[in-house]
């Protein structure tokens, strides 16, 4: 069946496209305290007190734009992600380059993390202490759960350089970031793809540009797209393809072919080009 797409970015528009991630990480990082923070406590808030606070609706916001965009939120405004880009410009900058620990666990730590810590017990705690629906947008008071100059220093050490070290590019983005196993399934479904269409010459330069250490080129050239959840919408592969080939497409729900083969990976990250940047645990 014939798909329909909008017109794809493709070429100089996308490298505007990614000086302007970079311009909005540098943002999110900056302001993360006033927009980030309050979706930290939301499952705390909603699930064990029946409370709708601005972390919340800006959880459900995230949810429903996934399923359009994809994961655009994590990929142009978590500060996390923020931080962890700019501890691997500096750790590259002194020429420290770590390899990305590609692993099993990618998928099923997040997924563990965000259900032990987050899910299950505010759960367990509602069933015996029924709430009333309530909203109260200011609440919890935001400022109350900002960390000191101690706690924020070693959640820049920790969070950046030494899990990037560890790890990888992006590596608490994987490995442990409760969110992101949250909007996994939103993703999967979502409607705007990096897509191939274009002819793909095996440079795999599309491996090497992407953040979050997805092997691009065996996804749009065994599935036509990326289906890899973790993929954050940030457009670098795209940008850096020298061909073209890539583009960031929409296509009709109705019509996309989703199948759960697309979700299980084989020989990756296996090609000499690219093989020497990561490493199988």
């Amino acid at each position: 069946m014939r798909t329909s797409a909008c017109q794809p970015l493709q070429g100089e528009a996308f490298r505007f496209v990614n000086v302007s991630r970079r311009t909005w990480s540098l943002l999110a990082l900056a302001f993360s305290s006033k927009w980030s923070q309050p979706s930290s406590p939301y499952f705390h808030a909603f699930l064990k007190h029946g409370i709708i606070n601005a972390g919340g609706i800006l959880v459900l916001l995230a949810f429903l734009t996934t399923l359009i965009f994809g994961r655009f939120f994590c990929g142009w405004a978590c500060h996390f992600g923020a931080i962890q880009e700019l501890c691997w410009w500096l750790l590259n900058k002194l020429n420290i380059k770590p390899k990305t620990v590609d692993s099993k666990l990618v998928t099923i730590l997040p997924i563990i993390i965000l259900l032990n810590f987050y899910i299950v017990p505010n759960l367990l705690y509602a069933f015996d202490h029924p709430w009333e629906l309530s909203i109260a947008i200011d609440s919890p008071e935001i400022w109350a759960f900002l960390p000191g100059w101690i706690i924020g220093t070693l959640t820049f050490l920790v969070d950046g350089f030494l899990i990037v070290y560890f790890l990888g590019r992006k590596g608490f983005c994987r490995f442990l970031c409760p969110w992101g196993a949250f909007l996994k399934l939103p993703n999967s479904l979502a409607m705007f793809k990096v897509r191939k269409t274009g002819n793909c010459t095996g440079c795999h330069e599309c491996t090497k540009q992407c953040p979050i250490g997805i092997d691009v080129s065996y996804e749009i050239n065994t599935y036509q797209k990326v289906t890899n959840t973790n993929c954050t919408s940030c457009l670098m592969c795209t940008s850096g393809c020298p061909e073209n080939a890539l583009s960031y497409q929409f296509i009709n729900p109705l019509n996309e072919e989703v199948k759960l083969s697309h979700f299980l990976k084989r020989d990756q990250f296996s090609h000499i080009y690219i093989r020497d940047i990561f490493t199988s645990i």
